[in-house]
């Protein structure tokens, strides 16, 4: 089931008001906007980029599961939390050096002369599974790792063996 439309813009203004209202400092900033969130996804946040500067806050729900979608500014990645704090995945900016053999392939492979704006590692640490109409977090034993670039037209992902996940042009 997804919120209306109007519910999730006016949680994501109200969230987006209150993280561009404060004009001081980068570690004062940091400290508001933490407070308007749940204490169990603000502890996530600060055990997994502490001194973060988000740029975009996005709440969603999956499957009935409310994820916080953060956006860091200066390249410093994404990450996704559920309202009880639980770290979907956290994603790095990387280089094309920093890739695995086989993910860098690929990615070369799928360019096909575009300009590749930029890329990630995202360490997936838990998913959302549908049983029966109704989400559940399912954590990782292990985290998997997944790799996004971003062409200056579409992009594509790619699990650590190289295998392409999704692509859109």
């Amino acid at each position: 089931m997804r919120l209306p439309r109007l519910v999730v813009i006016g949680a994501v203004l109200v969230v987006g008001i209150s993280l561009g209202t404060s004009a001081r400092g980068q570690s004062q900033a940091g400290k508001k906007e933490t407070r308007n969130l749940p204490p169990a996804v603000a502890k996530a946040l600060q055990d997994n980029r502490p001194g973060a500067d988000i740029d975009k806050l996005t709440i969603e729900k999956e499957h009935g599961i409310t994820v916080y979608d953060f956006e860091f500014k200066a390249r410093q990645g994404e990450m996704d939390v559920t309202q009880d704090g639980t770290v979907l995945d956290v994603a790095t900016i990387v280089e094309m050096k920093d890739l695995p053999e086989a993910v860098a392939a690929t990615i070369r492979s799928e360019a096909k002369g575009r300009a590749i704006k930029q890329l990630e590692k995202s360490e997936v640490r838990a998913e959302i599974v549908n049983e029966g109409g109704k989400g559940r977090v399912s954590p990782l034993a292990t985290p998997k790792y997944i790799y996004e670039a971003e062409f200056s037209k579409g992009e594509i992902e790619v699990a650590a063996d190289g295998k392409i996940i999704k692509k859109s042009k």
